[in-house]
């Protein structure tokens, strides 16, 4: 969790910035914060919680990542989706000689872990100017949450929904752990995994995916010949990161997983 405080100024005249002062009238000068009397101003303590959501492609991630957002409030989603590299620079599979997005070298990790940064940093707030492709994307599951669940998340959640200074950062993505700058700023980790033949057929149930320059559209035998042996590689970098919760989504329910990972958020960030 990023714990700081936010110092909020009685008087319109006084601007506070990263900890000192900006006077504005006849003149404009920089003071130290310690040098201004405690009487203008007060301060908040914002807290923000950052959470992974991590597993293979078409393993529910976004369907969790998108239900925690209708539930907390204050929440902004980093995809990881939406750090791909251009396609000039995304390795090619030496087999194949298909483009290989799948693999870490197609991912722009620096980029990705900047803007965890910033969000945890700002607020919630993704730099200005920053725009999501994955925000876009509409193959999720999230709508399939029934009543009764929703009711036994917002129940669960509770503590943190009634909580006006908590913030939640949720990073979404299939190589959430193997960056170490990434998986350092999360707070609560999770992944999900489900069988081979489950994967295959909701990766083959989608269109496509948002890309910079476009849209990309799986060729024939891409989840055979590059997806499951990219997962089975990093899932064995995965298997050696400590405190992450996994759930299968093969025999858990989208209700079922949805209460085990809220279950998992109070129990590690209450």
């Amino acid at each position: 969790m990023y714990i700081y405080h936010n110092y909020i100024s009685k008087k319109k005249e006084i601007l506070l910035y990263n900890g000192s002062a900006v006077f504005f009238g006849q003149k404009r000068m920089l003071a130290p914060l310690s040098a201004i009397p405690r009487c203008f101003f007060y301060s908040t303590m914002v807290k923000v919680y950052t959470i992974g959501v991590g597993g293979p492609s078409c393993s529910g991630k976004t369907t969790v990542t998108r239900i925690l957002k209708q539930i907390l409030k204050n929440t902004v989603c980093v995809y990881q989706d939406d750090y791909y590299k251009p396609e000039a620079q995304v390795p090619i599979h030496e087999t194949t000689q298909l483009a290989n997005w799948d693999c870490p070298e197609s991912v722009d990790f620096q980029h990705f872990a900047d803007n965890i940064e910033y969000a945890r940093t700002h607020e919630g707030k993704l730099p200005e100017g920053f725009n999501s492709n994955e925000a876009s994307n509409v193959h999720d599951g999230s709508k399939l949450l029934s009543n009764e669940a929703a009711d036994k998340l917002r129940q669960i959640l509770d503590p943190f929904v009634q909580d006006p200074e908590a913030i939640f950062v949720i990073v979404d993505g299939f190589m959430l752990y193997w960056d170490e700058r990434v998986s350092q700023q999360l707070d609560c980790k999770i992944t999900f995994t489900t069988s081979f033949e489950t994967l295959k057929r909701r990766r083959e149930e989608r269109q496509g995916y948002h890309t910079l320059e476009g849209y990309w559209v799986d060729p024939p035998n891409y989840f055979e010949k590059i997806v499951w042996p990219e997962y089975v590689r990093l899932n064995q970098h995965n298997a050696t990161v400590k405190d992450v919760l996994t759930i299968d989504t093969d025999e858990n329910s989208i209700d079922e997983t949805a209460i085990k990972v809220a279950n998992n958020l109070r129990e590690m960030l209450l």
